[in-house]
């Protein structure tokens, strides 16, 4: 979903496929997918209060090229009509977009499988076709060196199975691409494939990508884009599986930094290859206790360029938040969840590194909660707190981390240094 997409052509409500209204739907990957009709599908002007004018589940449509077309989740948010026209412009917000059938409900259980592709993952494989090599002279300095480029690794490819049901396969392409006295260019791209045993919603198609899509994101700490998105059909009258490939547009809903600072990942493939079936089964596993606790860390890092206490304030609680629903349910004070966490990664040697007063961080949160005057004597000054939230942040990590898999051996070779 990387490229800017428009959709020329008619559309009616899958309950009433005689009003045929024709518009253009238009998709930016990044800010917007919406419906623009000349008309609407109701005679009488739509009333923002009526929800069932409003707000349709289901629109179908046939493209220019006669593509068959579902939008779902459709909501106005704009109408005009004049007197002076004859019709009317309506705008809708779409949540979702398939291109190549008409779907009865989005909760039609007709795909069994969805392909993805993102440019992201050579760093996580941590794997290149390219070469480099160097001849030193007899001061040991560099004299000379050449670059070669290993066609044998142009493709690559890597299984897994988790929640039983599920399979994925990871596979990447590259290829040369030659300018005109530009050098060449060595393209690559990966192809994500997740299959089910059995027929499955796009919906539920959609959780698991975003959740895989996710467990990179973690991995990265910046945003992981999907170029492109297609879903696969089991043909249940053939009793088959199909190739014909259905496009999927929607909006990834996460505003991450589109970089981390040293584009580096926290861990890579090649460090948890032994037991990346096991990690990746307990990251797709993760419950709605974890949900809200993972989205809060990974959007801290797009603030710390505008950091201020309330940054603080999202890590703390956060932190204080997986202690007690993961550790202890019971009601203590903030010092003692810290310590209890602290003494917990004792063997880990970047936790022990780090400088944290676990009583004067807990009257920097007691006093930006309350403002009481009485705490203000233990606040960090602003560098200084920033520099703590980081601290906090790596320590939240290793939580989440040894709650989906790392063992002891695995989080002290982990990079948390260039966050």
């Amino acid at each position: 979903m990387k490229e800017k997409k428009e959709f020329a052509g008619f559309w009616f409500l899958s309950e009433n496929p005689q009003k045929i209204v024709p518009g253009t739907v238009k998709f930016d990957p990044d800010t917007s997918l919406n419906l623009e009709l000349i008309g609407n599908f109701f005679e009488e002007k739509i009333s923002f209060f009526d929800h069932g004018k409003n707000y349709s589940e289901l629109i179908h449509g046939v493209d220019s090229e006669g593509k068959k077309i579902s939008l779902v989740k459709c909501r106005v948010f704009n109408h005009v009509k004049t007197y002076k026209s004859k019709f009317s412009l309506t705008k809708y917000k779409i949540g979702y977009l398939l291109e190549g059938i008409h779907l009865s409900s989005e909760n039609d259980k007709t795909f069994f499988q969805a392909n993805f592709h993102t440019d992201k993952l050579n760093g996580w494989f941590a794997r290149t076709n390219i070469k480099n090599s160097y001849t030193f002279n007899s001061d040991n300095e560099i004299s000379g060196f050449n670059l070669s480029y290993d066609k044998s690794k142009d493709g690559f490819s890597f299984q897994s199975i988790f929640q039983g049901d599920f399979s994925l396969e990871i596979l990447s392409n590259s290829w040369q691409h030659e300018k005109d006295f530009d050098g060449i260019d060595i393209k690559e791209i990966y192809t994500v494939k997740i299959k089910q045993n059995s027929q499955i919603s796009f919906v539920d198609f959609i959780e698991s990508i975003e959740k895989l899509i996710l467990f990179f994101e973690f991995a990265f700490t910046s945003r992981v884009k999907i170029q492109s998105l297609y879903l696969f059909p089991y043909k249940s009258h053939l009793k088959k599986e199909t190739d014909k490939s259905i496009g999927l547009y929607y909006l990834q809903s996460r505003n991450l930094r589109p970089k981390s600072p040293y584009e580096r990942p926290i861990f890579n493939f090649n460090l948890i290859s032994e037991s990346f079936d096991k990690i990746l089964n307990n990251w797709m596993s993760i419950d709605k206790r974890l949900e809200p606790i993972l989205n809060y860390l990974i959007k801290s890092f797009q603030n710390d360029h505008n950091f201020d206490p309330s940054n603080f304030m999202t890590i703390i609680n956060t932190l204080e938040g997986f202690h007690r629903r993961f550790r202890e349910s019971k009601k203590i004070e903030l010092k003692s969840r810290l310590n209890s966490i602290i003494d917990e990664f004792k063997t880990i040697d970047i936790i022990t590194r780090l400088d944290l007063d676990t009583f004067k961080i807990s009257k920097n949160r007691h006093y930006y909660s309350h403002f009481y005057e009485e705490d203000y004597e233990y606040l960090y000054e602003i560098g200084d707190l920033f520099g703590i939230t980081v601290n906090l942040r790596i320590l939240l990590i290793c939580c989440i981390l040894r709650h989906i898999g790392f063992d002891d051996n695995l989080l002290n070779n982990v990079n948390l240094d260039t966050l």
